[in-house]
């Protein structure tokens, strides 16, 4: 045990190396942020000697450091946990720039969270990105030179540990996410290519060279999936050059480019489009091959704009509907989606699932990147209708899958 006192021997602060040893290899071993800070500050008292410690995430989102551990006499000294936010701590002072900072006597600062706080000495090391961690007391303190070399080395193991456990959860993520890609692209391209190799056959043994036309159509697939697949793989979901453009005008670009075969397109009146021009047409290519795909190459479907609350929709084209677009709809007249499989269709955090393939999974996050909300029903035909309309939510430069 290393014993160091203060300039007028007010306090004396101890710390044990043996202690900082066990404790600071501890967190390198957890695989959560929670477990990692609750095992940094289970360790600040048998390796300081003091009775508070506390450790503050960083929250992006919110802008603000979050309280994610404290030891016992903490939690018994303050009744609700402490949020600190831009300009309203010496904790975010330190945070912002990176800069370890010790207090002798809390009182004489004015820039603290709470003056009435009991807490009297502390020194506060900042974890870079992540947050902070603060070690306090409730009797005045100095922290000398080796105190706070020992406190900047116990920061930085704990720094290195929530570092591997966000590179091993992103590693989580992205297996898991390519692992469901992958079930999801063998279906697709399984479809297609059975497709193919059945018609080749049937030409073998008749000599029809008709059955190659529905070959080519595989082939025509196949070739699309791969270039989703590219474009997931240059540009994931990105929302680049946002221009406007009317709605018939995009349906009908589109429609040609879709290969629906006898399939029948209805507009059902116009309106202005604001977005990425390549990744609409992705929005609409991919919800016509859908259409095609579960009710069949006769089948029709209806698009129009949406009208106030999104509960009207334009019946023709000659039509001028009252109030104001709030986005469009695509419907069709095919089996629909079971009720039971309607909130899992379109979800953006995970794709699909085998039955909808890729392209319903890539209509959800290229809205979502435009900031769009999007939704599927059943269509007056009884069909799928699916809605995309304005959004509170941001729009995202580049939605990573």
């Amino acid at each position: 045990m290393h014993e160091l006192y203060g300039m007028g021997g007010e306090l004396m602060i101890r710390f044990d190396l043996d202690s900082f040893e066990a404790v600071t290899q501890q967190p390198m071993a957890a695989e959560s942020e929670r477990e990692i800070c609750e095992i940094a500050m289970s360790g600040v008292s048998s390796v300081f000697d003091v009775p508070l410690g506390a450790l503050w995430l960083y929250d992006s989102d919110a802008s603000e450091l979050q309280l994610a551990a404290s030891t016992e006499r903490a939690d018994e000294v303050f009744d609700r946990p402490v949020t600190y936010r831009p300009g309203n701590s010496l904790s975010w002072e330190a945070f912002e720039q990176d800069d370890v900072r010790t207090y002798s006597e809390l009182d004489d600062e004015r820039s603290q969270y709470n003056e009435n706080s009991p807490v009297s000495s502390e020194i506060i090391l900042p974890l870079a990105e992540y947050g902070v961690i603060n070690i306090g007391s409730l009797t005045p303190a100095t922290f000398d030179d080796e105190t706070v070399r020992l406190a900047r080395m116990y920061a930085t193991h704990v720094q290195a540990a929530l570092q591997k456990a966000e590179r091993e959860h992103d590693l989580r993520v992205q297996r898991d996410r390519m692992e469901q890609l992958i079930g999801v692209v063998s279906h697709d391209l399984r479809n297609p290519l059975h497709v193919v190799e059945g018609r080749l056959e049937l030409v073998r043994e008749t000599g029809d060279l008709s059955h190659l036309d529905d070959a080519a159509e595989g082939v025509a697939r196949m070739e699309s999936l791969i270039d989703d697949l590219l474009t997931l793989a240059k540009k994931g979901y990105a929302v680049e050059d946002r221009t406007t453009i009317s709605l018939d005008t995009i349906v009908e670009r589109t429609w040609e480019m879709a290969r629906t075969a006898d399939a029948t397109l209805k507009i059902e009146g116009s309106a202005p489009v604001f977005g990425d021009q390549n990744r609409l047409k992705q929005v609409f290519e991919n919800l016509f091959r859908n259409a095609a795909d579960h009710a069949g190459d006769d089948v029709t479907v209806w698009v129009g704009p949406l009208v106030g609350d999104g509960a009207a929709e334009r019946d023709s084209a000659n039509e001028r509907g009252e109030g104001r677009v709030t986005g469009f709809y695509v419907a069709d007249d095919g089996p629909g989606i079971p009720a039971d499989k309607l909130n899992d269709v379109l979800s953006v955090d995970a794709f699909s699932g085998s039955n909808n393939g890729l392209g319903l999974s890539i209509v959800a996050q290229i809205t979502d990147a435009h900031g769009w909300d999007i939704s599927v029903s059943e269509s007056r035909a009884g069909g799928a209708r699916f809605e995309v309309t304005d959004g509170t939510k941001p729009v995202s430069p580049f939605h990573s899958w």
